[in-house]
Parts: C-alpha cells; structure tokens; sequence
C-alpha cells in the first residue's frame, strides 16, 4: 500500500464541533499517520469515519441557495412559501431564479461538487467526489484490513456505507441522476464517467447502502451522541424512499413498500415522542435526553458561538438605543434576522374552539365573539387553545423573547416603523422564527453557546409513514400515525375522517406545522407535486406575501402586503425546476454528463 501521510488532526477538532460527546474521541489530538496505520488500528479508522461524519452531515441541513453561508441551515425554508426572506431584498425580479427556485442559471456549480462550510474559520467546501472518495475508502481497506478485528468491521464498514448513501441523497434530490462511484479509482482509471442511465439508478444505489448498513449499526442505546445508528438507517431509509418514489421511472410501488418496511423496523426499536416539543429544538438539555430524537448535529460550547449556529440569523437585530416602539427593551437583540414566519404558515396553526373542534384561528367562536363583542385581538388568537407548536416555533406580538417581552404591532418595539437601523432586520410579516432558538443569556455574535439540529426524530418518520399509507390508500392507517403528532405535539384533537381528500389536506396541514423549519417543507411539495403530475406547484408560484399588523392598543388588525417590494419574492415554478439544472461548466469539461429536462 502506497505510504500517504493523512493529516487527522481536523478529525479531533471536526467530531468535537459535530458532537458534545467525549465518548466519540476518547484521544489526545493527533499528530499524522501514514495510510497503513490508520487502516490497521480501529480507533484510527473510527477517527478517519467521524471527519466524513464532519462533511456529509450538515449538507442534510445547509440551505442550498448559500453554501457558503457560516450560520449553515438559517434560510433551510428559503424556497418554500412558509418564509418571507431577506435574501431576496432588492434583487430584481429577473434574477430571482437564482435564490427561489428549484435551480439556478446553468452556469452556476451550486452543490454539484458541493457542501457545507466546515467552519468560519476554515469555509473551505470540501468536493463531494471527495467524499465518495474517503467512503469507499473506508468500505474497501477496512474490508482488507488485516490488522482491525473482525468484530470491528462491520460498523465500520456500515458507517462508510451509510455517509455514502446520504451523501448520494443530498445530489438525487437536486439533481437527480449523479455519476455513480461505488469503489476507489485509481490514476489508470478513466474519471469522465457519465451521470447514471436513470434517477431510479441513483436511488437504488443510495437504498441499498442503507439496507446494508442497518443492521450492522448499533442501537441508540450502544451508540455515542451524534452517531449513525439501525435507527438512523431505517428513518433515512424511509424517508428518502418515499422521496425517490416521485422521481423514480419505474418501481414507484416497490419504493413505497420499502418506506413503510423501514419504518416499522424503526418503530420497533426504542423510540418515543417527546411530550416537549418546544424542548427538543430549543433546548439543548432537553435534546440530548429526548427518546424522539434518531439523528441530531450536536455542537459543543467550547467550540461553538452563537454567530456559528442557525440563531445568529434567526434572532431580531433591534438595539434598545435605536427603537422608538413600546415597551423599552430591556436588552438589544443583536441578530441578522434573514427570515421570517409567512403569514400563510400561521394560518395553519389551528385553534380547539369551545366546541372540541379544530379550526383556523378566524373561524372559531373566540374570533366571532371578538368581531361581535371587540376586546383585544390576542385574547381571541393567541391566548386561546391554539396549536401548541404555535407558541414553540413563532415569535407572535405580545410574547417573550429573551428577557423581553416584544410587540409587532404599530407603535410596537418590533414593528418596522419603530427601528431606527431601517426596516431590513425588524418584522416583514409580523411574526419571527422562535424554533431553534436556545435562550441564550447576553446574545451576540461572539458568544459561546452549545447547538444541535435534528434531521432524523420519530415525529417526521411518523408522518412519513403516515404517506405511505395514503399512497397505498390505507386510510384508517394514515389517520392514526397523522393523530400521533396532532395529538401529542399539537395538544390538538384527533383527525376523525374517512374522506380522502380530507385526510389529504389533513395530512399536508400536520406536516407543514409539524416540520416547520427542519428542512422538509419544499422537498415535500416537490414530491408532492411529482406524485400529482402538477406542472406547476401553486405553493411555490406567484405567493402573494402579507404582514399581520396589529393596531397600537390591540384591539383590531389588517392584513396588508408586505413593508418591502413584494415583487421581488415572487416565485415562478415550471415543470423544469422539480429538478437542478447540471451546470453548464461541468458539461463544458465533461462531455459524458447530460443535462436534466428543460434546461
């Protein structure tokens, strides 16, 4: 074997920033070895395993239109109608393509090769190729090795087999097809190879990865913080079955079938719904504890500041110097607020009206009796038995923030017109994202704070069960796993429904709330639309943005366009965007790739 020195030295500093966990590296910092010693010694492999964990990871929560972006995964709805951005502030309506649709001009090398940044202070992307590269590494020498017990192996191998595959998936849910590398190339070996023949080619590959590294991975039990586990295989595998079912041009039943047997290997395993819902995004205690959760990015304080985590762009940048709203802030919010809740989302937060039933939040007796009666609008739609994930994910008028207690409405400390700074960081539509903000004492950039992010946890593999049942028309199935998280998360009562399309709707409404900024929301209208045969996906075309304003005293409202040009947030969806274009630059030095339809 050829003598290559590996610099592991980031794989120390990689897995402490991707996991609080000391039992992932129980080691001092490494110094080099040479490629002979790293796949003669478990623990050495395991350390070269944990830095691919550091590349493909949080590309399952980056937000495509800035890869570059340090606060990786703040804007993971940018495409979706359930966020007002500010990305697009300014940017003229021809341009648009570029940061709100499915794909940019072709001559952009988004995420082809892409990836995350591995940190501010090192953002240089890693090649994708590269990390297929280091996977199949790991699969083939540690298959060879003779100096690894063979009880070592398969969890390694496992581990290499699984990162390919979601490496592999973050590619075939933009592009469709990619150039398929299931072993180590060599320099004798010809590296312009094509695209897979077909979208289900690409999917076959990333499923049986997975089906072949379930079980060799451990339980969550055996498992440290943060790493793969038989539950992360069968919830992925789910998942991205379901999603590949759309695309696929043949097999689309099979997939389904392979969805719902992956979800209920999942579901006999140990997990549970977590009573606290607003616990397992904002609380790092509360996630590093919770039964619900199957894979999490956990990020340690020690090398963690706020200005590296999602927060920094979620949190409002109003100074209590420089707003004129009621009441005074008690201490600045020093965020670069990117996005906001639409007003279309809270719309789907229902309300449990007196009557038991679950309805939108100007349809109960509490909204009739404030039109009839008047008083304060919040006590007819806030302060009422409303969706419990409402008050876990957005930031309404009159509630708390910090050590403040924050108002949107006219004359309000969040309203636009009280900022002295400009309207570009306060409200857009009267609401701010809550979910996946820690209540982090003196918030600025350059605090130190821990983190995660989940991108596996029971709730959505629950759902996406629940979709499976639906496409294989088991009805009385799909109403009882959509009740799962209605009930528990939501505190709302259960769905009672034989009617398809009612269940449909149901089912879209629960997910939407449900999954609200874990990166879900665009893929599932995309797969949606797909399963429907739409050419254009309404959501995703032409939304018409508002801003909820409530007036100074509280006691009346209106729903009005948007502070800024609203123009420039239209979206346009054609059939052509269900898929990336491959960039034209790519095309231009490899002759073999060919380009996705309509582009």
């Amino acid at each position: 074997m050829k003598k290559i020195l590996l610099n592991i030295m980031i794989v120390a500093i990689g897995i402490f920033t991707f996991s609080c966990s000391d039992d992932l590296l129980n080691t001092k910092p490494l110094d080099k070895y040479t490629e002979d010693d790293i796949w003669n010694d478990a623990n050495l492999a395991q350390g070269f395993v944990y830095n691919i964990y550091q590349s493909v990871i949080p590309e399952l929560l980056v937000n495509t239109s800035d890869p570059d972006e340090k606060m990786a995964g703040v804007g993971n709805e940018d495409f979706s109608d359930n966020v007002l951005t500010q990305k697009a502030h300014n940017v003229a309506l021809d341009n648009i393509d570029k940061f709100y649709d499915a794909g940019w001009a072709t001559n952009n090398s988004y995420y082809w090769y892409g990836g995350a940044p591995l940190s501010l202070k090192n953002p240089i992307k890693e090649n994708s190729f590269e990390v297929i590269r280091d996977c199949n590494l790991v699969i083939e020498n540690v298959a060879a090795s003779e100096g690894i017990e063979a009880v070592s192996k398969p969890k390694l191998i496992a581990q290499g087999k699984m990162l390919r595959a979601l490496i592999y998936y973050t590619k075939a849910r933009m592009f469709g097809k990619y150039v398929i590398v299931d072993r180590v190339l060599t320099e004798e070996d010809d590296l312009k190879m094509s695209r897979s023949a077909t979208i289900k080619e690409t999917y076959d590959f990333i499923i049986k990865d997975l089906q072949e590294a379930a079980p060799d991975l451990p339980i969550a039990a055996e498992a440290a913080k943060g790493e793969l586990t038989q539950g992360a295989a069968y919830a992925m595998l789910a998942e991205i079955a379901l999603q590949g079912a759309a695309y696929v041009e043949s097999g689309k039943e099979e997939y389904i079938d392979i969805s719902k047997a992956a979800s209920e290997s999942l579901f006999a395993l140990s997990y549970a719904l977590d009573a606290d819902y607003a616990g397992i995004f904002n609380n790092y205690e509360v996630a590093q504890n919770s039964s619900e959760l199957i894979l999490t990015r956990f990020r340690h304080i020690d090398a963690t500041y706020c200005v590296l985590t999602p927060m920094q762009g979620l949190v409002p940048n109003m100074e209590v110097a420089k707003t004129t709203g009621e009441p005074k802030l008690k201490e600045s919010f020093l965020g670069w607020t990117k996005c906001w809740p639409t007003h279309d989302l809270v719309e789907d937060y229902l309300v449990v009206d007196a009557d038991g039933m679950a309805k939108k939040w100007n349809e109960t007796s509490y909204y009739q009796n404030w039109e009839t009666n008047g008083g304060f609008l919040s006590e007819a739609i806030y302060n009422v038995p409303r969706d419990a994930r409402f008050e876990a994910s957005v930031v309404r008028d009159s509630t708390q923030l910090f050590s403040n207690t924050i108002t949107m409405r006219l004359e309000g400390n969040m309203h636009p017109s009280s900022s002295q700074k400009g309207t570009n960081l306060s409200t857009r539509t009267g609401y701010f994202v809550r979910k996946g903000i820690y209540d982090v004492e003196g918030f600025k950039a350059k605090v130190y704070t821990d983190y995660h992010q989940n991108i596996a946890r029971l709730g959505r593999s629950y759902l996406n069960y629940a979709e499976a049942m639906l496409l294989k028309k088991d009805f009385p199935k799909a109403v009882e796993y959509i009740n799962k998280t209605r009930v528990e998360h939501g505190k709302l009562p259960p769905l009672v429904s034989s009617d398809e399309t009612e269940i449909w709707e149901a089912y879209k409404r629960e997910r939407r709330v449900e999954l609200f900024f874990e990166n879900d929301r665009y893929w599932s209208l995309l797969r949606w639309g797909k399963f429907e045969g739409e050419s254009v996906i309404s959501e995703l075309n032409d939304k018409e943005y508002k801003f909820f304003e409530i007036n100074e005293d509280g006691t009346n409202y209106e729903i009005k366009p948007v502070f800024i040009n609203a123009n420039v947030h239209k979206k346009r969806f054609s059939e052509r965007r269900y898929l990336f274009p491959v960039p034209e630059g790519e095309r231009i030095l490899n002759d073999k790739y060919d380009q996705n339809p309509l582009w």
